[in-house]
């Protein structure tokens, strides 16, 4: 556990960072967009361009996200820095 050297990338640790990334780019998309039109009653236009500055704001965040699950998958321990 605490032999300091870099950790095994497997198959599964590639899957669940993809996972994680794409919950944390469709959630909120999809949360605005069907807030926006079922429960604010708005048009499917406003709805639409909502739902999709959100996802724009989402794929930022997943970006940054995604730098930092490369460096823990490396064996990084600096994450401060990025």
């Amino acid at each position: 556990m605490g032999s300091g050297g870099p950790r095994k990338v497997t198959t599964i640790r590639i899957f669940a960072a993809g996972t994680l990334l794409a919950f944390v780019i469709a959630i909120p998309a999809i949360a605005v967009t069907l807030t926006m039109h079922y429960i604010l009653k708005q048009n499917l236009i406003l709805t639409a361009v909502g739902g999709i500055i959100t996802l724009f704001i989402a794929m930022a965040f997943g970006y940054k996200l995604s730098r930092k699950l490369a460096k823990v998958q490396d064996g990084d321990k600096d994450l401060e820095k990025a």
